[in-house]
């Protein structure tokens, strides 16, 4: 994740997902805007949040990531209630390059369409007035595990509040993607602390 702000010159698009700017390809600015998403249905969402249960830490265990957040590490989305803004304050921390490397943190804005409840279709903002679609595909019931969305397919995020995944429900979540027209095979699995990529995933 990164909030690099790229300037749009000509055709050039900019996109993002949980508030981070994304990079353009030459093959979508061959297209009109918003024509990348137009042959797609549009994501399924959650209809239900309850936003208290849902705030807390969330490890990336699954990705296809932006750009900027490839071989990032440790990556974690720390949410808390802004009580001022009427939103979730993001704290999107990683390590770079390797477990140990050099930690970042990038802090956002989720909008959301109600409190305590809300609906799963949330925006996500790097910087006013910036809002990008964050589309909450699927949350268990005890909020512990979610799969977040992007419109094009071109980025995707499964997480959970621990730092492994039942294997199960990660496999589970996959298949729902790939019926949801995602290219399941860019899914990338970043490490958390000193364990590797293959063992964030639980039996």
């Amino acid at each position: 994740g990164s909030l690099l702000v790229l300037l749009l010159i000509g055709r050039r698009r900019c996109t993002a997902t949980l508030g981070r700017l994304d990079d353009w390809s030459e093959e979508e600015d061959e297209q009109p805007m918003g024509s990348s998403t137009s042959k797609l249905p549009a994501l399924r969402t959650v209809k239900d949040v309850d936003i208290p249960k849902f705030i807390g830490d969330w490890y990336v265990i699954g990705v296809i990531p932006t750009y900027f957040e490839k071989g990032a590490c440790n990556p974690i989305e720390k949410y808390s209630w802004d009580s001022k803004k009427k939103a979730i304050a993001v704290d999107f921390q990683f390590n770079k390059g390797t477990v140990t490397g050099a930690k970042k943190s990038i802090p956002q804005t989720l909008y959301v369409d109600g409190y305590p409840k809300a609906s799963g279709s949330m925006k996500a903002s790097p910087f006013w007035p910036v809002k990008l679609p964050y589309l909450l595909m699927e949350l268990s019931d005890d909020h512990t595990n979610c799969m977040v969305g992007y419109p094009s397919r071109a980025y995707l995020w499964i997480m959970s509040k621990s730092k492994s995944m039942d294997k199960k429900i990660y496999e589970e979540y996959v298949q729902i993607a790939k019926e949801q027209h995602y290219d399941v095979s860019k899914i990338e699995n970043p490490p958390h602390e000193e364990r590797k990529e293959e063992e964030n995933l639980k039996e």
